[in-house]
């Protein structure tokens, strides 16, 4: 039977670190390290040699097991290792064995104060190191637990250790099992098999091992496997599947679960789970970067294909300047000959050989000279804005190539080093908080805006939007990252989210559909949300000021415009 799922760090893999490692009862702990939050490392001095004994209480990584290298150390001590450095630094290890044949690990340390107990419990999420003071209660632990996070089991300073209530009454333990017991096993379970039920600690891996050792060779392989135990007979192996190259986990033993191709000699079983684990934890760390980077990738590069192809339309609308002059010069010939109060004039087009009569709409309560002045605008603004559209257009496609390579380099599976690359030019660009203009934005990584509750859209034409979540957010958007000539927006009366338009230091050229689609968030951010109809003011940054000693989120504003959004019934 063949599986692919990860090798666990179960019983019989703890108790073969412990049984390698048994000259510890009797050496003096020398150093004590916390290299992370859930991890700690203990430096033994056992046989005229430093041994380092790493213990991990992480929900992903529980584990035990010496080490070959320094760790680093924490610059402030957390306070499970100021407590711990005050009461068992430079105590002795009176003895140091399992519960049972459970995942607990017992330290027994002798103290001027006494013998500590330094119980470890390597349980999934429920993993736990615990100082026990000579009296038996609680010194500290690297994991508080309240009532209310388990009613079964709290674990507070002060009170009286227990052992886990997982732990279940009656099931044998393998490593004290005689041939004997074995064989009355065998007899007791017969053909319908639950190792589980009847071996204490037993993964179901172990369980799986010892039913593929029964199935080839019977009663006489589990003696066998039962006296290789006793006696601490290991062969570690490191169990690698060889088309992914990912280290599926270590074993005491060469097991009957994998082909032999996959499983590689070592020369202890520390050794070969110190190696497993520093490449599990890096995969761990790939991934995540990989499941950080991936979606926010794409969801990136889909609102900057959106931005383009608006840009594109804007484009061609710009092109239309020529014919916007036309219509002004049309309605200057042509507009005195029109009756009060009509919509169109219909007049030809000098432009074409066959001057085509053309259709122009006009306002029938302007004059003639006003509707022409209307299209002599139109088409100024075109001219204008070409030049500019084309430019952001570039600078989004420059945007949009860096965005496909960076998924296209994320399709090669990278290492750490490159992904870590990628995720700080992602968060560089913005592309880690980024929300696209059809959803809500979710929250991302935070460095970008100090943890503070701020949400990035991407506006149709391309320019970032801020949004404060709450009135801190919002004071921070307004003092920190607002510059003068960013357009400032808020909802005319009530309550409701600061809005902020990056301009570059060019606000006279962001277009009305980039401040109306600011607008929208800002009502929809509000406490008018639920109206018909929500007013929202907009001015430039350098004209909002926060009184002294106003409340969060408050703000004065001047030289304000404002825009109506219809809500969605």
């Amino acid at each position: 039977m063949h599986t692919r799922k990860p090798i666990p760090f179960d019983s019989l893999n703890l108790y073969a670190v412990l049984q390698e490692r048994g000259f510890f009862a009797g050496g003096r702990i020398q150093e004590i390290r916390q290299p992370d939050a859930l991890t700690i490392v203990l430096h033994i001095y056992a046989q005229r040699v430093e041994h380092r004994l790493l213990i991990s209480a992480d929900a992903q990584h529980a584990r035990m097991h010496c080490i070959s290298h320094k760790t680093p150390n924490a610059p402030t001590p957390p306070p499970f290792l100021q407590s711990l450095r005050k009461h068992i630094d430079g105590g002795i290890i009176r003895s140091l064995q399992m519960v049972g044949f459970d995942r607990i690990v017992q330290f027994e340390i002798q103290t001027r104060d006494g013998v500590y107990r330094l119980m470890v419990e390597l349980m999934g999420k429920h993993s736990n190191i615990i100082l026990v003071e000579p009296v038996g209660v609680i010194r500290s632990a690297i994991k508080w637990v309240s009532p209310r996070q388990s009613e079964a089991r709290p674990i507070r300073a002060g009170e009286p250790y227990q052992l886990p209530p997982t732990r279940t009454a009656g099931l044998l333990n393998p490593r004290t099992m005689s041939d004997d017991d074995w064989r009355a096993l065998w007899e007791r379970m017969g053909a319908e098999r639950d190792w589980q039920a009847h071996l204490e600690g037993l993964s179901r891996f172990t369980a799986g091992e010892l039913e593929a050792i029964a199935q080839a060779r019977g009663l006489d392989g589990l003696l066998e496997w039962a006296h290789r135990l006793r006696e601490g007979l290991w062969e570690p192996v490191a169990i690698r599947e060889p088309h992914t190259r990912r280290a599926l986990g270590a074993y005491p033993f060469r097991s009957l679960q994998f082909p032999p191709k996959w499983q590689h000699s070592r020369a202890s079983v520390n050794l070969a789970w110190e190696q497993v684990f520093a490449e599990r934890i890096q995969q761990a760390r790939i991934d995540s970067l990989r499941q950080s980077l991936l979606p926010n990738l794409r969801r990136a590069l889909e609102a900057r294909q959106r931005a383009a192809a608006e840009l594109q339309r804007a484009l061609q609308d710009s092109q239309q300047a020529d014919r916007w002059r036309l219509y002004g010069e049309l309605i200057l010939a042509y507009g005195h000959t029109l009756p009060a109060g009509t919509a169109a004039l219909h007049a030809p087009d000098y432009t074409q050989p066959e001057t085509p009569l053309i259709e122009i709409p006009i306002d029938p309560d302007k004059t003639v000279a006003e509707n022409a002045e209307r299209y002599f605008q139109k088409a100024r603004r075109a001219r204008e804005s070409r030049a500019e559209l084309q430019n952001r257009l570039e600078r989004l496609q420059d945007e949009l190539a860096q965005i496909q390579g960076a998924l296209l380099e994320m399709e090669r599976n990278p290492d750490e080093a490159t992904l870590r690359q990628l995720h700080e030019q992602a968060k560089t660009h913005g592309w880690l908080r980024e929300a696209s203009p059809l959803a809500p934005a979710k929250r991302a990584e935070k460095d970008p805006f100090e943890g503070h509750k701020i949400r990035l859209h991407l506006s149709p034409d391309g320019y970032q939007v801020l949004v404060g979540e709450n009135a801190q957010a919002n004071d921070f958007l307004l003092t920190r990252i607002a510059k003068p000539n960013d357009w400032w927006l808020h909802v005319r009366t009530g309550t409701g989210a600061h809005v902020i338009i990056r301009t570059e230091n060019q606000p006279q050229r962001t277009p009305k559909s980039t401040l109306e689609f600011a607008a929208r968030l800002a009502a929809q951010h509000s406490a008018d949300k639920h109206a018909r109809v929500v007013e929202v003011d907009y001015t430039l940054r350098k004209y909002v000021r926060k009184p002294k000693g106003a409340p969060p989120g408050f703000a004065l504003y001047t030289h304000e415009k404002t825009l109506r959004v219809e809500m969605k019934p």
